[in-house]
């Protein structure tokens, strides 16, 4: 493991803010990172990977507080927040009309992914940035996404301002992705987060 030190992690957030790209290791994959205000660092976010304009890239939040000035979360929302977050879990909900949202991150009908990593390095740099950031994985569209930093691609590595790596990461598959835009929750991509744990969560709110 190779924890950044005080001054790796001012730089990063320096970087952020002033809009360009970070390499941060998640739970899941390796993510590269784009401050979620800024038009300037997500249109370098979608060139960089060379993603179609049309698919929407989810954020990273310290934790269910920075989520709600994002998204609005119900109480299903809410219950599942607090099961599986930090963790594996991506949730589609409605966003905020004022959230601090650059156009690009929110799709036609207004939503918005949220999850919060289970890996302290990066959530820490998230909460000393003070916002959200874009963080898909770090590789090129139709690529694996990297799991250890060593494969991430050179083209990755030289697009972003800097690398924070914290060796391999603990799961190494993509979050589970959870829709909460309708009356009943559904899963569009399965992760570690298993759809039997996340149902139980939502029968028992029922039941209350």
């Amino acid at each position: 493991m190779k924890p950044a030190t005080d001054i790796s992690m001012q730089n990063a957030c320096a970087a952020l803010a002033n809009d360009a790209l970070v390499i941060v290791p998640t739970d899941t994959v390796y993510g590269l990172a784009a401050s979620a205000n800024s038009t300037k660092a997500v249109t370098h976010l979608y060139a960089l990977k060379n993603r179609a304009a049309d698919k929407p890239f989810s954020l990273l939040v310290a934790d269910l507080c920075m989520a709600e000035r994002y998204g609005v979360f119900d109480d299903r929302a809410k219950a599942l927040a607090r099961s599986f977050w930090p963790g594996a879990m991506t949730m589609i909900v409605k966003a905020r009309a004022d959230a601090p949202l650059c156009p690009l991150l929110t799709t036609q009908d207004q939503t918005v992914g949220l999850r919060v990593p289970a890996h302290d390095q990066t959530r820490n740099l998230i909460a000393q940035f003070g916002g959200a950031v874009a963080a898909p994985s770090a590789n090129l569209s139709g690529q694996n996404a990297p799991e250890r930093f060593e494969q991430i691609s050179p083209t990755i590595r030289h697009g972003a301002a800097m690398a924070l790596d914290d060796g391999p990461c603990t799961l190494g598959t993509s979050s589970t992705l959870v829709d909460l835009r309708g009356q009943h929750a559904r899963i569009l991509r399965h992760g570690d987060v298993t759809q039997t744990a996340i149902m139980a969560v939502l029968q028992d709110l029922d039941a209350r």
